[in-house]
């Protein structure tokens, strides 16, 4: 079993899309938290032509070393 887990969210960019994406990234990640994941690492990405905003959650299984 891998130590580490990376979950990503995509969103249509529209207006209010980064509020909607951040908060749909901090509800994973305090549920996940809950479940004895630890945060490692998130990061915020736009593609240029795609339309889409990413978010990419690197979180650490629990019970890993």
């Amino acid at each position: 079993m891998k130590a580490v887990e990376i979950f990503m969210i995509r969103k249509s960019f529209r207006p209010n899309s980064s509020e909607a994406i951040r908060k749909e990234a901090e509800d994973l990640i305090n549920d996940k938290h809950y479940q004895g994941y630890r945060l490692i690492n998130v990061d915020f990405d736009v593609a240029d032509n795609a339309g889409y905003i990413y978010a990419f959650i690197t979180m650490k299984r629990p019970n890993t070393y």
